[in-house]
């Protein structure tokens, strides 16, 4: 099967210190995927004052040309200055330039004018057909060891399976997070709370590796290699541990879980995961 790389990507800059991590990442991934990539600049229309519109698109602009002029790419790159709603915009523009790839700033910052980036974060993710990654640290070569958050669904199939698309020599992990709810009553009723407990636990664990197994026989060919890791609690603190004790360079997830079970799944938390972690994050919607 051929390797399915991103053509041309789309950056939403802040044009601030900290977003020229983004910047760096987008030219990176540009270079490595030999992609065209498109920069913009969103100055929040409310932000604009009746008097000094002009001169602060000017300075925009200035400054944009500046950072692009300064790159490996130089030459090579469009930009955009626009004025409106940040996420609506860089969608937009997503769409009419046909970027199917969207880098943005770090979550807990300032990015597109002057939103907070978390909610405008959250609204891109939401409606973006395109797979969107926060950019959170400083990058220091490609992508090399990359986690995927999964939960069996068919979205976190397909996020597995870009994931490895996109990045086929890094070492991929998928991992799962399972929770052990025992039912003390009924038939158990008379066993000890441990035995209970115990039981359920080691029920639990054995349905996921079965499921994991699955999971990996669905990928095919994008399995191999694909190392697997099943932990005990929430998506949330799982992630979080992992990224404390092995610290990856990359989380991928997908952005819509089992139907059902939408709140306890990892596309229900993958808004929080672009704020919570302490790396980079890289969220495919279920139709990329």
């Amino acid at each position: 099967m051929p390797i399915v790389t991103p053509r041309k990507i789309m950056l939403a800059t802040d044009l601030t210190p900290v977003g020229d991590r983004a910047f760096d990442r987008a030219v990176q991934l540009a270079q490595q995927w030999d992609a065209e990539l498109v920069v913009c600049h969103v100055i929040e229309a409310s932000s604009m004052k009746p008097w000094g519109g002009e001169r602060r698109v000017h300075n925009a602009n200035t400054e944009l040309e500046h950072l692009v002029r300064a790159s490996p790419l130089a030459g090579k790159l469009v930009h955009h200055i626009i004025i409106g709603d940040p996420a609506e915009l860089v969608l937009q523009l997503a769409r009419e330039t046909g970027c199917d790839f969207i880098v943005t700033g770090p979550a807990h910052g300032r990015v597109l004018g002057e939103k907070l980036f978390g909610s405008t974060a959250a609204r891109i993710m939401r409606r973006a057909i395109q797979p969107v990654l926060s950019v959170r640290r400083r990058p220091e070569g490609p992508y090399r060891d990359v986690v995927a958050a999964v939960d069996f669904s068919d979205a976190s199939l397909l996020a597995v399976r870009r994931g490895r698309e996109m990045f086929p020599e890094c070492r991929l992990t998928a991992v799962h997070a399972y929770r052990v709810a025992p039912d003390w009553s009924g038939r158990d009723a008379e066993k000890t709370l441990d035995i209970v407990e115990s039981e359920e636990r080691k029920r639990v664990l054995a349905a996921a590796r079965l499921e994991m197994e699955d999971f990996l026989s669905a990928l095919g060919d994008a399995s191999r290699s694909i190392e697997t890791e099943l932990m005990e609690g929430s998506a949330d603190a799982m992630l979080a541990d992992i990224i404390d004790k092995r610290w990856p360079d990359l989380v991928v997830t997908g952005t819509h879980g089992h139907a059902g079970r939408r709140e306890g799944s990892i596309g229900s938390v993958a808004e929080r995961l672009l704020t919570a972690l302490g790396c980079d994050v890289l969220v495919v919607p279920a139709v990329a």
